[in-house]
C-alpha cells in the first residue's frame, strides 16, 4: 500500500512538472522600416514603432503583419542610431 501511494505521488508530480506554459499569447504587429532610427527594422504596435535587431530576414518585408511574442527594453547605448525603447523578438509565427 505504501509503494502504491509513493508511485501515485510520483506520477502526479511528474505530470504537473511537464505542463507547458501557454499564457504567452502573441500580438499581431506590423514589420516596418519607417519611423525607426537610421535603417533599422522594427515592429509597429498600434501607433508606436519599436526598432529591433533580431527580426529574422524572412520577415523583413515592409507592411507584413505577423503574430509576435516580444518584450520591450530600454537601450542605453550612446550612438546616433541607438537609444530609446527597443523590442526584443522572442518568437514570430
Amino acid at each position: 500500500m505504501k509503494i502504491l501511494f509513493i508511485l501515485t505521488a510520483c506520477l502526479i508530480i511528474n505530470s504537473l512538472g511537464c505542463r507547458k506554459d501557454n499564457s504567452s499569447s502573441c500580438t499581431t504587429v506590423t514589420i516596418t522600416q519607417n519611423g525607426t532610427t537610421c535603417t533599422n527594422w522594427g515592429i509597429k504596435v498600434g501607433t508606436n514603432v519599436y526598432p529591433s535587431t533580431n527580426i529574422p530576414d524572412q520577415f523583413k518585408q515592409e507592411g507584413l503583419q505577423i503574430c509576435t511574442i516580444y518584450e520591450l527594453y530600454e537601450d542605453m547605448r550612446l550612438c546616433p542610431c541607438c537609444g530609446g525603447t527597443w523590442a526584443n523578438i522572442i518568437s514570430m509565427k
